[in-house]
């Protein structure tokens, strides 16, 4: 997890706007952008749920390990690309990728480990994000001062190769293998249906889609077009947002995982402790967020532009830190299955919302939508704040 995230895609991020929207490389407008992304949603969310049950049947383990391969493939494709058609193949196999991994990995992790394992986990992969995001950010950025940009992006490929043989040699775990194929999917419907709190999940997600949709990728065109910063400077402007990011990340998970060694074996103290920490987790960030988002709108000049990211992203990683351990607290069996069935509903949101923003972009400019998004993550907030009243009474 920890050289998929924090050194892969910290090789690639720096890069791959800038060639799909620059014209360092296919130089895409915003809507065949958001068409580039919706197509890879409209993949995942067609693959998500099925391919769900296939890890809970078949193997988490492979089925994760297939899902890097596939995402490696389409790297290796978008790194010799010349045309927008050309690049259009690039997110089918990313949909496949996402639709095999989005309840396999996140599975495999938690049945192997439970709640308290994976908290600590995640914790680990936070602490080894600091020396893969450095390794990753300098490769990155000695390679942008020296290399075309497609050079990086054909790397990654290769990292996730690599990762995904290392995936097929942990140990297998499974759900319930004796079912039917039509009764474990059967049942992520039923445990879906049955929980308010997974709904309200699933409904934050659309919300969430502009707040990652800019800190993860326009916040680096806006860089770009508004102050002209060139290859070497945006690469090291993103891996500052990184590094800070890991740092934060690492900083919360030391105090949670602190927190929870601490706690006393009362439970009705042990289950404050955990709504404290959910709130820690979810609400927090993205209050801050929010606010983080509404500066960027007026940010004065790059500097600030990138320490405003950098909040916003630090934030990103603690709602997704809290939404696995939340969603996965609600599932109690299959869980591939019912975690693959919350990744269709936002594959849905997916397929839609790209076109949706990327029309909004060009229509009224980037600054107008960061005040968007920080409209966003506030709604995020008042969301959370319900689904933990539930998990509360």
């Amino acid at each position: 997890m920890g050289l998929v995230e924090f050194f892969a895609w910290k090789v690639l991020d720096p890069f791959y706007l800038q060639f799909l929207t620059t014209d360092r490389g296919l130089n895409l407008s915003p809507v065949q952008f958001g068409l580039f992304v919706s197509l890879g949603s409209w993949v995942t969310m067609v693959l998500d749920y099925p391919t769900g049950s296939v890890a809970d049947k078949l193997g988490r383990r492979a089925t994760w390990a297939i899902a890097l391969f596939s995402h490696a493939i389409g790297m290796l494709w978008l790194s010799r690309v010349r045309t927008f058609a050309q690049c259009l193949i690039v997110p089918i196999f990313q949909g496949i990728s996402w639709a095999l991994q989005s309840g396999s990995r996140e599975a495999w992790l938690y049945d192997h480990a439970a709640e308290e394992g994976t908290r600590h986990a995640v914790a680990l992969t936070y602490l080894l994000s600091l020396p893969l995001t450095a390794a990753g950010i300098s490769l990155a950025t000695w390679m942008g001062a020296r290399t075309d940009v497609r050079m990086p992006i054909a790397l990654t490929g290769v990292i996730l190769l690599g990762v995904g043989a290392g995936v097929m040699t942990f140990p297998e775990n499974y759900g319930q293998r004796q079912k039917p194929w039509v009764a474990t999917l059967k049942s992520g419907l039923a445990q879906f249906s049955s929980s308010r709190i997974l709904k309200l999940l699933a409904l934050e997600s659309f919300f969430n889609t502009l707040p990652i949709w800019v800190s993860s990728a326009w916040w680096l065109t806006f860089l770009v077009e508004e102050w002209n910063v060139g290859v070497a400077a945006t690469t090291f402007a993103f891996g500052i947002t990184a590094m800070g990011t890991t740092t934060a990340g690492f900083a919360l998970y030391r105090a949670s995982t602190a927190s929870s060694r601490s706690r006393c074996g009362e439970n009705t103290k042990a289950g404050k402790s955990a709504l404290s920490r959910y709130r820690s987790l979810l609400i927090y960030p993205c209050l801050v967020a929010g606010t983080a988002f509404c500066l960027m709108a007026v940010a004065p000049g790059p500097a600030v532009l990138v320490a405003l990211v950098l909040v916003t992203i630090a934030a990103r990683y603690f709602r997704s830190a809290g939404v696995t351990l939340l969603r996965n607290r609600e599932i109690t069996e299959d869980r591939a299955t019912t975690l693959s069935l919350l990744g269709t509903l936002e594959g849905l949101v997916w397929a839609v919302t790209p076109l949706i923003w990327g029309i909004v972009i060009q229509a009224v400019g980037l600054r107008i939508v960061f005040l968007l998004a920080g409209v966003s993550s506030l709604i995020s907030s008042v969301i959370f704040s319900i689904a933990l009243s539930f998990r509360e009474s």
